[in-house]
């Protein structure tokens, strides 16, 4: 349980570090209404995981049950996280913390642009599809319980970051710096690379396996 929990937080929080969607909407409504707006739009984005994730435990767990199978997701999962721990290291420098306010939304506007901004994003879909599926395999989770903790270490991990950056854009926009930011974004790049690179060989490992294809 507590590697279920720990890969899951740690691949949250790495992911939540890089600028997208969910991020711009943090930003822009915190500093146009204050901190509560993060919580409202992570309340809509875990919402939307825990549907997400529901389904996994539903439709996926016995296709994961086969070492094959977990093997070659874990291995497509795996190879998504070097691409996009590369993907990080290349942009890291051009990445800012400057954002502008925009016009307040109503907290329920707030939950729905959470999980709407989420799911309109290609780079979430596909890192679902592929890292999120890779994250199941390699981790062989199956029971109701280990999905559950699976989801609380992805939605802490989120929420660790996005109200990191609420506070700071609150109580001290100057503390972080885009420099500082930048630092941060090259370990965020080389860690989700390092652990893409574990994924592909507990890919390899259980593509190896005996079992049924």
């Amino acid at each position: 349980m507590g590697k279920t929990f720990g890969v899951a937080f740690l691949l949250a929080l790495f992911g939540a570090m890089t600028p997208g969607p969910v991020w711009a909407l943090v930003i822009g409504q915190v500093l146009a209404q204050g901190i509560m707006a993060a919580v409202f739009i992570l309340i809509g984005h875990a919402l939307l995981e825990g549907m997400i994730v529901a389904g996994f435990r539903v439709g996926l767990s016995q296709a994961l049950g086969v070492p094959k199978v977990r093997g070659i997701v874990a291995l497509v999962g795996g190879g998504v996280l070097v691409w996009m721990g590369a993907d990080i290291l290349r942009h890291a420098g051009q990445m800012t913390l400057h954002g502008t306010a925009v016009a307040p939304l109503a907290w329920y506007a707030l939950v729905l642009a959470g999980m709407g901004v989420s799911l309109a994003n290609p780079y979430f879909t596909g890192w679902w599809a592929t890292v999120g599926t890779g994250q199941v395999a390699a981790l062989g989770i199956k029971s109701s319980r280990e999905f559950l903790v699976f989801w609380i270490g992805h939605e802490l991990g989120d929420i660790v970051w996005y109200m990191l950056m609420a506070v700071v854009l609150v109580v001290g926009r100057g503390w972080l710096t885009d420099e500082a930011y930048h630092g941060l974004m090259y370990v965020c790049g080389a860690a989700i690379g390092v652990l893409g690179v574990a994924f592909v060989g507990v890919g390899v490992w259980s593509a190896r396996a005996k079992g049924k294809a």
